[in-house]
């Protein structure tokens, strides 16, 4: 699913909001298997290829997974911290994950550095964004 980004908003609880109204609606929108019609004949011709053989129409994935609310062990260990990682394939040049676990929130970037050597400017982008989210929520905690 591709989900458009509100870079134009300058209030960054805002742009969180519109992104996730935005993510909704497009998890509402059904949309065709691409095992069935048109889809299927193109894959089995490999026409699809011929025809766009440098078409790159990915290069970042995100997810984000609730993890356990509470402490988990394995063999009597606490599990400390969770951090997600995310394989890189096909296009995909840039992979971010998050992941809460037991009051924690933990976000990973995985990057191909040759198709994307300015990975510091993204963690430090990144960084800059959580903070004014954060901010946001301690000046007002009942905005919605």
């Amino acid at each position: 699913m591709i989900v458009p980004l509100p870079l134009g908003e300058p209030d960054p609880v805002r742009r969180l909001e519109l992104i996730a109204a935005e993510t909704a609606a497009r998890k509402n929108k059904a949309r065709p298997e691409a095992g069935t019609g048109i889809f299927r004949f193109l894959a089995g011709q490999r026409l699809w290829y011929r025809l766009f053989p440098r078409q790159q129409s990915v290069n970042l994935v995100l997810t984000n997974v609730p993890g356990p609310p509470v402490p988990i062990y394995l063999a009597g260990a606490r599990q400390l911290v969770v951090f997600p990682v995310l394989p890189l394939i096909g296009n995909v040049t840039l992979g971010v994950g998050a992941l809460s676990y037991a009051q924690q929130f933990n976000i990973t970037a995985v990057v191909d550095r040759d198709a994307c050597p300015d990975l510091d400017v993204f963690a430090a982008s990144a960084q800059d964004e959580l903070r004014a989210l954060a901010a946001a929520a301690l000046v007002s905690p009942g905005r919605s």
